[in-house]
Parts: C-alpha cells; sequence; structure tokens
C-alpha cells in the first residue's frame, strides 16, 4: 500500500474547514467523510485502475491547537504498491501538496 503523509499548519479561524474541503476538491477528489474534524476524499474513477484509486484522509488536531496555528495531518493513500518512486499516489499527493501550497491558509510542515 503507498502511503503518503503531509503535515500542514494553518492559522484558524471559521474558513479553515471549507478551505480543506475546497483543497481537496480542487484536486479532483470526492468528499464521501466531513466532520468538524476529519475529511475523508477519494478520486473519482476515470479509467484508472481500482487499486490505485487515491484516498485522502485530513485530520485537524484541535488538541494542540494555538491562537496563531493548528495542525492538519493529511494522508494521501491507495492499495498501489509503490514499486516506483514515480506512481499515481505520489503524483496526486505532489498534487495536493500543490494545492495546500497555493491556498492561502495553509503551510506545509513536513511531507
Amino acid at each position: 500500500m503507498a502511503r503518503y503523509p503531509l503535515l500542514a499548519t494553518a492559522v484558524p479561524d471559521e474558513s479553515l474547514h471549507q478551505s480543506l474541503l475546497d483543497v481537496l476538491q480542487s484536486c479532483q477528489l470526492e468528499i464521501i467523510h466531513d466532520t468538524a474534524d476529519y475529511v475523508m476524499a477519494r478520486e473519482k474513477p476515470s479509467g484508472i485502475p481500482y487499486a490505485k484509486l487515491v484516498t485522502v484522509e485530513g485530520l485537524i488536531d484541535k488538541t494542540g491547537a494555538t491562537r496563531d496555528q493548528i495542525r492538519v495531518e493529511v494522508v494521501i493513500k491507495n492499495e498501489e504498491l509503490p514499486v516506483h518512486s514515480d506512481n499515481h499516489c505520489s503524483r496526486m499527493r505532489d498534487s495536493v501538496y500543490q494545492a495546500l501550497e497555493d491556498s492561502s491558509h495553509w503551510s506545509i510542515v513536513a511531507s
């Protein structure tokens, strides 16, 4: 199973959760589970083998939140074995990473 974690931070405000949803949807991901602190999205089938379809989980960690920042762990994964470093899941990770970077809310801490 391919699995790529990203750790991002953002300034906590009312639009933070919606910003995460917007970032995932901009990557052509469909939101399948959405709570106040957890979001799960999946890639829409479009000619890609089922094992390569990507699922993205975003966990908003409110326990360690400060007035200035909140941590969000994003995990991009699929059932594909990561035999090559340039695989479908890693390309989707790059897409999510870029979408987070392009958004004014987010900054990437680690990937």
